[in-house]
C-alpha cells in the first residue's frame, strides 16, 4: 500500500473550534466602555434628598461613622446604594467604570447561568451583547445622575442569574447547591436595602424557585426536593443577614432597630393616620390639604407641634417646589404627595423632635395614636383605618390606573426616555466638588461653574453623539424584539394549555415579564395618586429584564425545535 493510500486511512484531526466569538465579544465590551468612559456625571448639587444625600452618607461611612450625624434625611433611604460608593471609592475606580463592569460582570453571570440552554456560543454571545447594550446603561438625562438604580439595576440581574444557577445544579451535590442559595439570599438582602419599593421582585423569585422546588415534587425525585426545599430556606434566611446587620447598626447609632424609615411602621401609620381624615376638599395629588391638617391639629398634640413650621416657612417652601404639580400658589400651603412626607419629616426635624431616630419613631407612634383616637370615636370625620402612603382609593381610579399602565408600558418598550447625552450639571464648585471628589468622575460642565476641562469634555461630546446613535437603533430593534417575544410567550402558555406541561425556560420568560409588569404597575400607582414617575429612571432594573424575557423565549423556541427535529 503506497504511502498516500496509507495516509489517506489516518482520521484527519479535528479542526480546533474558532474563537471569533470571543473576539467580538471582546471588542464590543471594550468599545462600550470606552464610549461611555466619554460620558460625564450629570451632577445636582442642591439634591439634598437624592443624589447628594447619597454621597453625604458615603462620605460618613469612609469616616467610620456609619452615616453620620442623624437628622431627617439619615435614615430616608436604603444604605446599600452609599456602601457602593464608599467600596467603589476605596478601590480606586471611576464610579461610573465600576458601574459599568459591575453590569457587565452580571450580564455575563446571567448568560453563563443560561448556557445550558443557548447551545452554541454564538447564541451566547448574542444574548451577551444584547444585555450589555441595552441603552439604559448609557442614557444620561436621568440615569447619568448618582442614582441608585445604576446598583439596583445589576443586582436584578444577579438575583435571576443565581435563580436559574440554582435550577441548573438541582442535581448537584449540596456543596455546590447551598453556596449558590446563600448568595441568592444575601443579594436579594442587599436589594431590598436598595430601594424602598423592592417587593416587585418578590414574586418573580418565588415563582422561580417554587418552579424548581415543586418540580422536584412532581418528579418524585425526593431527594431533589429535600435538597431544593433546603436550599430556599438557606435562601431566605440569608436574605435577613444584610438587614439584621443594618438594623442592629441603626439600633447602636440612632437607637432604633431597622433599616429605612419610610418602611417603619410608626412613620406608616402616622402617614395612615392622616390620610383616613375626611374634612376639608378633595384636591388632585394632595393627599392632605391644609384644611385637612387644620382640622387634625386640636386633636392631636403631638402633630400640632409642627403647625408653626408645617403652615408657616417650611411649608411655604414645599409648596413652591410642587406647584407645578399642584397648579396652586405657595401661599395656599398645598403639598403634593411625593413631597407631603418630606415636608413632614422637616417640620419634626423643626420642631427638635429629631435627636435620634428612636425619639422620631416614639413621636410618629404618638401622633398615629391621638389621630386615630380622634378618628374612632367621631370627633374627626374619617374613613376606616390605613397605615402607608397610598391614599384612599376613590372612584373611577381603577380604570385610571389600566390606562396609565398602558401608557407607562408604550414609554417602556418603545425605551422613549433615552438620552445619551448629559445634561449640564447644577450648581456652583463648591456644591460640585463632593461629587467630583467620592466618584472620581468628571462631572458635565455647570453655568454656574467655573471649572472646566475643555478637551475632555470635546472629546466626550463626540463620544456621547456615537452612543445615541447607536442607542436609538438598539432600542428600535429591542422593541421589534419584544413584540416578537410577546408571539412566543402566548405559543408557550398554548403549549402549557394543551400539554400540561411547561418548560423552565417558560417559567424564567413568565417571572422576566411579570417584573417588569410589576415594576411598570407600582410606578404607574405613584404616578397617579402621588407625582410623576414617567422616566426612563423609574424602570431601570426593568429594561435588562425584559431583554432577558426575549432571551428565554428564543431560547425556549430554540429547544423545542431541537427536540422536533432529533
Amino acid at each position: 500500500m503506497s504511502a498516500s493510500n496509507k495516509a489517506s486511512l489516518v482520521p484527519a484531526a479535528k479542526k480546533p473550534p474558532g474563537r471569533t466569538w470571543l473576539y467580538i465579544a471582546i471588542a464590543l465590551t471594550v468599545l462600550k466602555l470606552w464610549l461611555t468612559r466619554g460620558q460625564p456625571i450629570f451632577a445636582i448639587g442642591p439634591a439634598a434628598i437624592d443624589d447628594r444625600l447619597f454621597l453625604r452618607l458615603a462620605n460618613s461611612i469612609l469616616d467610620g461613622d456609619w452615616l453620620g450625624q442623624y437628622d431627617n434625611l439619615t435614615l430616608a433611604k436604603g444604605p446599600f446604594y452609599p456602601l457602593w460608593v464608599a467600596f467603589v471609592f476605596l478601590t480606586g475606580l471611576p464610579l461610573r467604570l465600576a458601574e459599568q463592569l459591575a453590569y457587565i460582570g452580571a450580564a455575563i453571570f446571567l448568560v453563563n447561568a443560561l448556557s445550558p440552554h443557548l447551545k452554541s456560543r454564538w447564541s451566547q454571545v448574542i444574548a451577551y451583547l444584547m444585555l450589555i447594550w441595552n441603552p439604559m446603561t448609557y442614557e444620561m438625562e436621568t440615569l447619568g445622575r448618582i442614582l441608585r438604580q445604576n446598583i439596583y439595576t445589576t443586582n436584578a440581574l444577579i438575583i435571576f442569574a443565581l435563580t436559574i444557577t440554582l435550577y441548573n445544579r438541582r442535581s448537584d451535590p449540596g456543596r455546590r447547591v447551598y453556596p449558590c442559595a446563600i448568595a441568592l439570599g444575601l443579594s436579594f438582602g442587599c436589594f431590598w436595602l436598595t430601594r424602598e419599593e423592592s417587593i416587585w421582585m418578590l414574586p418573580s423569585c418565588i415563582i422561580l424557585l417554587s418552579a424548581i422546588v415543586l418540580g422536584s415534587w412532581i418528579t418524585s425525585r425526593l431527594k431533589e426536593f429535600k435538597k431544593m426545599l433546603t436550599a430556599s430556606g438557606l435562601a431566605v434566611v440569608f436574605a435577613l443577614v444584610p438587614i439584621l446587620i443594618v438594623s442592629s447598626l441603626n439600633l447602636h447609632y440612632y437607637g432604633w432597630f431597622g433599616t429605612v424609615e419610610y418602611r417603619a411602621k410608626e412613620f406608616n401609620d402616622a402617614y395612615g393616620a392622616l390620610l383616613r381624615v375626611k374634612v376639608g376638599p378633595e384636591i388632585p395629588f394632595v393627599p392632605v390639604p391644609r384644611q385637612t391638617r387644620e382640622a387634625i391639629y386640636p386633636f392631636s398634640p403631638t402633630f400640632s407641634k409642627v403647625k408653626p413650621h408645617l403652615e408657616g416657612e417650611t411649608g411655604r417652601v414645599w409648596s413652591k417646589i410642587c406647584e407645578w404639580i399642584t397648579h396652586l400658589p405657595p401661599e395656599e400651603l398645598q403639598m403634593a404627595g411625593g413631597w407631603f412626607m418630606w415636608a413632614l419629616r422637616d417640620t419634626v426635624t423643626a420642631a427638635g423632635h429629631t435627636h435620634n431616630a428612636g425619639e422620631a419613631m416614639a413621636f410618629y407612634r404618638q401622633m398615629a395614636v391621638e389621630i386615630n383616637a380622634a378618628c374612632d370615636d367621631g370627633r374627626l370625620q374619617a374613613g376606616p383605618r390605613r397605615s402607608g402612603f397610598l391614599p384612599p382609593w376613590k372612584e373611577g381610579q381603577t380604570m385610571s390606573l389600566l390606562k396609565t399602565w398602558g401608557e407607562f408600558t408604550s414609554f417602556f418598550v418603545t425605551f422613549k426616555g433615552f438620552n445619551a447625552i448629559t445634561p449640564p450639571s447644577m450648581g456652583n464648585d463648591d456644591l460640585l466638588t463632593l461629587f467630583r471628589d467620592l466618584t472620581g468622575e468628571r462631572t458635565s460642565i455647570s453655568p454656574d461653574g467655573v471649572f472646566k476641562l475643555p478637551r475632555q469634555h470635546q472629546l466626550g461630546e463626540w463620544k456621547s453623539k456615537k452612543l445615541q446613535s447607536i442607542g436609538l437603533y438598539v432600542s428600535k430593534l429591542y422593541t421589534g424584539l419584544i413584540a416578537l417575544a410577546h408571539l412566543g410567550l402566548i405559543y408557550q402558555l398554548a403549549m402549557l394549555i394543551v400539554k400540561r406541561r411547561a418548560t423552565y425556560l417558560f417559567w424564567v420568560a413568565l417571572s422576566a415579564w411579570g417584573a417588569c409588569a410589576a415594576c411598570l404597575l407600582i410606578n404607574a400607582l405613584v404616578h397617579l395618586t402621588s407625582f410623576p414617575t414617567l422616566t426612563s429612571g423609574s424602570f431601570a432594573p426593568a429594561y435588562p429584564l425584559a431583554i432577558l424575557f426575549i432571551i428565554a423565549v428564543a431560547a425556549d423556541l430554540g429547544e423545542r425545535l431541537r427536540s422536533r427535529s432529533a
